[in-house]
């Protein structure tokens, strides 16, 4: 069965989130974890115990609510509540440990700075940190079926079938066509040699291979390749070339989450 882990504010940004994410996988085998996560900033006060007890009643008593509402629109969904004290990305990482999600779920404003995403100023450091697929949802996103995603990339040597198990499960459920986006590099690439290996990990599959070169307002070139080919998600491997630390960079990823109809599925390389 597949696992799903749900972040959530309470806020109407995440709860976006989690309808878009139930209904992407409303057809299939799957349980969700709606997670909350609250801390104490002052721990120094001396009531530090009182306040961390009424945080947390106010956690579970918002995740209660959070599950009536989606319960409402997905009465047979296998929803698990989790309520954790703790600093964002630690909680995070034990809780992937444990649960064992295949994907977590972000909401996001889409209007403003990357500070805006649904957690906070903290969203970043979970991007940065937690080495997780993540799929990052714009606030005024309405679930489409992905029948063509983008996969943006340099055609560099990375492993693709150790990290991109999200992005085929989704691939076989929607019968979607992938639309690899190469952006051209200085360095040279073998295309026909790159292209043939990435075919090679997805048998079966729709492909078509596109090129744009690596100038001006990358973020630009990639929304309106999107809008062009009507591809409805964008697919991102987060690693240390320079092709993803340029789309990476925190004034493109505010460009990216202005969009307010393309969501991100952001894989991570793999040690």
């Amino acid at each position: 069965m597949r696992r799903v882990l749900l972040l959530t504010d309470f806020s109407e940004i995440a709860r976006n989130a989690a309808i878009y994410a139930l209904k992407m996988f409303e057809k299939e085998q799957a349980h969700f974890e709606l997670l909350n996560i609250f801390d104490v900033e002052f721990s120094g006060s001396p009531y530090i115990m009182q306040v961390k007890e009424e945080m947390a009643e106010e956690s579970i008593r918002g995740l209660r609510k959070e599950l009536s509402l989606l319960h409402a629109k997905f009465p047979n969904a296998r929803i698990e509540l989790a309520s954790r004290f703790g600093a964002m990305t630690e909680i995070l990482k034990k809780e992937i440990n444990d649960y064992e999600p295949e994907i977590i779920i972000l909401g996001c404003k889409g209007e403003s700075a990357l500070e805006h995403f649904l957690l906070g100023s903290t969203a970043l450091e979970i991007i940065k940190h937690i080495h997780f697929p993540m799929l990052v949802v714009p606030k005024e996103a309405r679930f489409e079926a992905p029948d063509k995603i983008a996969f943006a990339t340099d055609l560099k040597d990375v492993d693709i079938p150790k990290m991109a198990a999200p992005l085929t499960h989704l691939i076989e459920a929607y019968n979607s066509e992938l639309l690899f986006l190469n952006v051209l590099e200085e360095e040279y690439i073998n295309r026909i040699e790159a292209e043939e290996k990435i075919a090679a990990h997805f048998p079966g599959i729709k492909l078509s291979f596109h090129f744009i070169d690596n100038e001006g307002d990358l973020c630009k070139s990639i929304l309106k390749f999107m809008d062009e080919n009507d591809a409805t998600l964008l697919t991102l491997i987060r690693h240390h070339h320079s092709f993803f630390q340029r789309i990476f960079n925190p004034h493109i990823i505010q460009k990216m989450v202005r969009h307010p109809h393309h969501p991100m599925l952001i894989l991570h390389e793999q040690s």
